[in-house]
């Protein structure tokens, strides 16, 4: 590929300034040049648009999930603890109880309690080894409350309702946190920490059978790592909050908005996880935890704005390039999809299993100059020897016009 890429630039240079005239892309020393007048982008705007909070209803839940994006960027992540779970799962930010209940958070059966204790906001994420008969799983979280009494009282009723059910757990002491409320059965431990006004919540999961004392120290360090976090987190009260910057650095206007050709994911209203992130909270939406994380730090990411797409900051083109490798790495299951026509760059994947949290089984990732964008396309209708996903190449055609025009 870094052959075609310069072999491309050699041509490029050899035409001299016969061509300029119409290349509109950005030509850098990895990029082959773009020429958007040709690009196909359908139905989609291809204008950079503002990012404004859109509150058609709910108003002051969607306020609080300002601070909930703010929250998943100190939420600890389970493959520090338990590195055999590398597959990720769901990803929740989550302002009123039904959506803490939802598919892939918290249980039902804690929704009294939490309503009852003044919730502001929470977050959590789960990840799995992927084996369904050796399942081992870790689930974080932070639940934040209105006042410390309210947490405290949260975390001892949440503990009574798991110990006093028709499947009572046990208790287990978890080293050096007395009052972290743990209680186990033979495959599963969990824990409900307060600290301030927040609740930590911790679960880890093992089959057929758990290793209870290795799985309380595990426990144990992941309460360490996010006590500190939390203790560098400055909460910020709801009435304030709409006193922040929605969109630092226009991250999130390089991002794609919702088009006249319509709502390209079915979100509606639902989009907790529109807006400015840092490499550590993005992290827990990515496919490849660890190798993600070092390639954030290699490539110097240092700011991500997430709309119906995702755009990554790096520290120079060659860092960029280097991150859409890393973007793009395809698991054993999954395949190549065609480009775009016209951006030679883009390397494109088609999942065999679909993105939990937003559905989507084809995705491209595309650079221009310091940044990287991945844009989504829902499970298709392609056959499986289909390897062009036309709605996906729009989507990416629409998004590198986008990013050249975000200057």
């Amino acid at each position: 590929m870094r052959l075609v890429r310069l072999g491309a630039l050699i041509s490029v240079l050899m035409l001299g300034s016969a061509c300029s005239a119409t290349i509109s892309g950005q030509a850098t020393p990895r990029a082959t040049p773009v020429d958007i007048a040709t690009l196909n982008t359908g139905a989609i705007v291809t204008e950079p648009t503002d990012y404004e909070l859109r509150f058609a209803s709910f108003h002051a839940q969607r306020i609080r999930l300002i601070e909930g994006r703010r929250l998943l960027n100190i939420l600890v992540h389970p493959i520090d603890f338990l590195p055999s779970v590398t597959k990720s799962s769901y990803t929740k930010i989550f302002a009123d109880v039904d959506e803490m209940t939802g598919t892939g958070g918290l249980s039902p059966e804690f929704k009294d309690v939490v309503s009852a204790n003044d919730l502001v906001v929470g977050v959590s994420a789960t990840r799995t080894n992927g084996s369904i008969r050796n399942l081992e799983s870790m689930f974080v979280g932070i639940l934040e409350f209105g006042t410390v009494a309210n947490a405290e009282a949260a975390a001892a009723a949440m503990y009574s309702i798991g110990v006093t059910r028709s499947d009572p757990r046990q208790p287990v002491m978890i080293p050096n946190y007395p009052g972290a409320h743990g209680s186990a059965t033979n495959s599963n431990v969990n824990a409900f920490q307060s600290h301030g006004r927040f609740v930590i919540i911790t679960a880890i999961q093992e089959e057929p059978r758990i290793d209870q004392n290795a799985t309380t120290e595990k426990i144990k360090a992941a309460l360490d790592k996010q006590i500190a976090a939390l203790d560098t987190f400055q909460a910020i009260a709801s009435d304030d909050l709409l006193d922040l910057p929605v969109d630092q650095d226009g991250m999130v206007r390089r991002t794609m908005d919702k088009s006249p050709a319509g709502d390209p994911y079915g979100m509606g209203f639902h989009n907790e996880d529109f807006g400015i992130f840092l490499p550590s909270g993005i992290l827990h939406y990515e496919r490849n935890a660890l190798d993600t994380r070092k390639a954030f730090d290699k490539a110097g990411v240092d700011l991500i704005g997430r709309r119906y797409s995702t755009v990554y900051r790096t520290r120079d083109v060659e860092a960029a390039f280097a991150l859409q490798t890393a973007l793009a790495r395809r698991g054993k299951d999954d395949t190549a999809l065609d480009p775009p026509p016209g951006i030679a760059d883009a390397q494109c994947v088609r999942l065999a299993e679909p993105d939990k949290n937003r559905n989507y089984n084809g995705f491209c990732v595309l650079v221009y100059d310091r940044y990287v964008a991945v844009v989504m396309s829902l499970t298709s209708q392609l056959s499986s020897t289909q390897l062009a996903d036309p709605i996906l190449q729009q989507r990416a055609a629409a998004q590198y016009v986008i990013l050249t025009k975000s200057e």
